[in-house]
């Protein structure tokens, strides 16, 4: 496949010269496998400063976050990613992402780059893939031009740019191979297995203990030390009695199972969780 016939796919009016001389460009659909690279890469450049500033402003404000405004946040930030993927995806412009893996979203009958609100519906069509345990994503694997279900919502295609040495091609073949193995493991393990009841258990347990780790730097904001008194943390929670009846629902409500250690700077919180194993969970704020 020509460099020549791929760029032009990304053009609005084919060239005079090329219409003569061909009635259709040759193309390539780009894989599952180079998509997923492609994606990651779009993920981490939105999602993980964004997350690190909520991290930030959660740890900073304290207990003094409102539920209200964690929303907004998760909110704000799926926003931006829409807005990134709409731009980017438009018009002939293409993430970063794509770009470094020499890909583009175009209109299913490859007669250009999609607009603008096509753009908009097929970054909202990721949400749907993901929302239906991902199953919008496998559908790249026996679509005949591997397209997803955002590209169905999008009216689109993602087609091969330029083409690419034998060795650049198993590269991204075997990252994004690699990466798929690892997201599979990933739900696997948040949601697959016999036990996912109790890891669910466990993952209660471990969002109360950070919860009391924000209200103990709150107290420490307050009253300039950390405390081991779970009733002055309860109070400070603003409701003690739904701050009790979350603990005894997530945590294990046997004896000395709620523990909080404090040396100096340094606390520790541990309990155990719910689930039929009691499983030790903790949190401490050493580095």
């Amino acid at each position: 496949m020509s460099e020549e016939n791929r760029i032009n796919i990304m053009e609005e009016t084919p060239s005079p010269v090329l219409a003569q001389t061909t009635q259709q460009p040759a193309v390539e659909y780009a894989s599952i496998t180079e998509r997923f690279v492609a994606l990651a890469i779009d993920y981490g450049i939105i999602f993980l400063p964004l997350k690190g500033l909520s991290w930030l402003i959660c740890k900073w404000l304290g207990p003094t976050l409102e539920m209200w405004q964690l929303i907004g946040m998760a909110v704000a930030i799926n926003a931006v990613f829409i807005l990134y993927e709409t731009v980017f995806s438009s018009n002939g412009r293409v993430t970063l992402g794509k770009n470094l893996v020499g890909i583009a979203v175009v209109k299913k009958d490859l007669s250009g780059p999609i607009s603008l609100p096509r753009a908009f519906m097929r970054a909202v069509g990721y949400y749907v893939s993901a929302f239906l345990f991902f199953g919008g994503f496998v559908l790249a694997f026996v679509d005949d031009r591997k397209r997803t279900l955002h590209d169905i919502f999008g009216g689109s295609a993602v087609v091969q740019l330029r083409e690419r040495a034998g060795w650049e091609t198993w590269a991204l073949r075997g990252l994004g191979a690699l990466l798929l193995v690892l997201f599979a493991s990933s739900l696997y393990q948040s949601f697959g297995g016999r036990n996912w009841q109790d890891k669910y258990k466990v993952r209660q347990a471990q969002d109360f203990l950070q919860n009391i780790a924000i209200l103990e730097e709150g107290h420490r904001i307050r009253y300039g030390q950390y405390t081991n008194d779970i009733l002055r943390l309860a109070l400070l929670s603003g409701d003690p009695v739904q701050f009790q009846r979350d603990m005894r629902q997530v945590l294990s409500t046997g004896r000395g199972s709620l523990k909080i250690g404090v040396n100096g700077e340094v606390y520790k919180i541990s309990a155990k969780a719910k689930d039929k194993a009691q499983t030790p969970v903790y949190f401490t704020n050493r580095p």
